[in-house]
């Protein structure tokens, strides 16, 4: 039986294990971060954030990668309801995938360009915190951004088939922005959440293992996986795209 990728609630993600994050001083101000996003409202969350400013643990990097996702809304749980019910409507295929994967775009910076630096920014800060289920909402989210951004799609009403769109033009999936985007996307989500005795995702597991066993060199070809995954949202017919 298949199970049904679920993403934790934010706030249980940040409860964070502060033995060995350094200094005493260190420790305080990630816990004021944390305090201060536990109840901040989505325009509060960049002045929660500075108080973790200049520090390098894995409690700031955490800090740092749940406040974009506050800043953008997803402390209220309906933002994350929302994305599986689009996928629970677009079917277990590739249309229920990109469904769910628009509805993670970010949209609250002033232009296209800067809510693209948004979602890499909130990917490797969440990479770095070596969090499953934010490493796997974040790798999402800056796909739907990034290639949204490089297409010009209105990020604010971003829709599967836009994305479905976006992956079949030759312009998108010739651009090495697009490429790395998203195939360091897979990387990280595949390695961390689709290994034997890791959190089941359901379908994107099934989709990214097709994608990195038909791509030569597997996960060390981020580039590879990229072009592949584009290819088969675009048409789950084509070789290699079992998963979809």
């Amino acid at each position: 039986m298949k199970k049904t990728f679920k993403i934790t609630a934010l706030p249980l993600l940040l409860l964070l294990t502060i033995t060995g994050c350094g200094k005493a001083t260190d420790i305080d101000k990630i816990a004021d971060a944390q305090s201060c996003l536990d109840s901040a409202l989505p325009a509060e969350a960049d002045a929660c954030v500075e108080k973790v400013e200049g520090l390098d643990s894995q409690g700031a990097y955490l800090i740092r990668c749940v406040g974009k996702f506050i800043k953008e809304g997803f402390n209220d749980p309906s933002k994350i309801a929302t994305a599986l019910a689009a996928k629970d409507a677009g079917g277990n295929g590739a249309d229920g995938s990109l469904a769910m994967i628009a509805a993670l775009a970010f949209k609250s910076e002033a232009t296209s360009a800067l809510n693209s630096a948004s979602a890499q920014n909130a990917f490797n800060y969440c990479t770095t915190a070596d969090s499953k289920g934010l490493i796997m909402l974040s790798g999402l989210t800056q796909t739907a951004t990034v290639l949204g951004d490089l297409g010009g799609a209105d990020l604010s009403n971003l829709s599967g088939t836009d994305l479905q769109n976006l992956m079949s033009d030759p312009t998108i999936t010739g651009n090495p922005v697009a490429q790395a985007a998203v195939g360091n996307a897979v990387v990280a989500i595949y390695s961390s959440n689709c290994g034997t005795g890791q959190a089941a995702t359901g379908n994107f597991c099934e989709q990214f293992d097709s994608a990195v066993t038909y791509v030569s060199g597997g996960t060390s070809n981020p580039t590879g996986i990229g072009q592949q995954i584009m290819a088969c949202y675009a048409n789950p017919a084509a070789a290699g795209c079992s998963g979809f």
